[in-house]
């Protein structure tokens, strides 16, 4: 079972800063803002950044997820208008989420970087064991199950992620990723398996 992540206390404030100066950048709108993006920072800013960390894995770089916790709230300031109030503004601003993620996923070139980094993670000793044997256990778990997920592809990956560690049932996640519901059960159904199989095979080349 993968531990589950609280959002960083550090991030809200950085990350408001930094959407702020952005915001400040951006020629003026013609209307008043439908949201309220400083307020929506503040009220979700941790929970945004916990979804893309979770979503983009163990093996990327603190700076990116910044960056793309960044991108997820510019884009929600660009839609701000077409929210309607129809969904809940977490269903709404985690799709943003999901869909900011899995653009920064694809791509054959960005995997390999995170595998390699997660091989490079698994290697280090971590300060927070209590004992040899439970460090490397640690470090061996963290390996084989995110090098594991990496392998399926992003769209089923997140599907994985939201559901089975987030615990977001499938109407939510259909309502984010702008899908069906049997589409989120089929990705599930596939990614449950596919990680399962590769599990089965890595545990057969130990």
């Amino acid at each position: 079972m993968i531990r589950r992540l609280k959002g960083d206390s550090s991030v809200v404030g950085p990350l408001q800063a930094s959407v702020k100066a952005s915001v400040d950048a951006a020629p003026p709108r013609a209307r008043a803002p439908a949201v309220d993006v400083d307020a929506l920072i503040r009220a979700h800013g941790r929970d945004v950044y916990r979804i893309v960390a979770r979503l983009v894995g163990p093996a990327t770089p603190r700076a990116d997820i910044e960056d793309l916790a960044q991108q997820v709230f510019l884009a929600a300031y660009d839609a701000r208008h077409r929210f309607r109030g129809d969904a809940q503004v977490t269903t709404w601003l985690y799709g943003i989420a999901s869909r900011t993620v899995l653009r920064y996923l694809r791509g054959w070139r960005r995997r390999q970087r995170m595998l390699d980094t997660l091989r490079t993670m698994a290697e280090l000793t971590s300060p927070m064991v209590v004992s040899p044997e439970q460090e490397v256990g640690d470090r061996e778990l963290l390996q084989r199950v995110w090098g594991c997920l990496l392998r399926i592809k992003p769209k089923k990956r997140v599907v994985y992620i939201l559901h089975e560690i987030e615990g977001l049932p499938a109407k939510q996640i259909a309502a984010m990723l702008e899908v069906k519901e049997a589409t989120v059960w089929s990705r599930l159904h596939h990614a449950r398996r596919e990680l399962d199989r590769a599990l089965q095979a890595r545990e057969l080349e130990r």
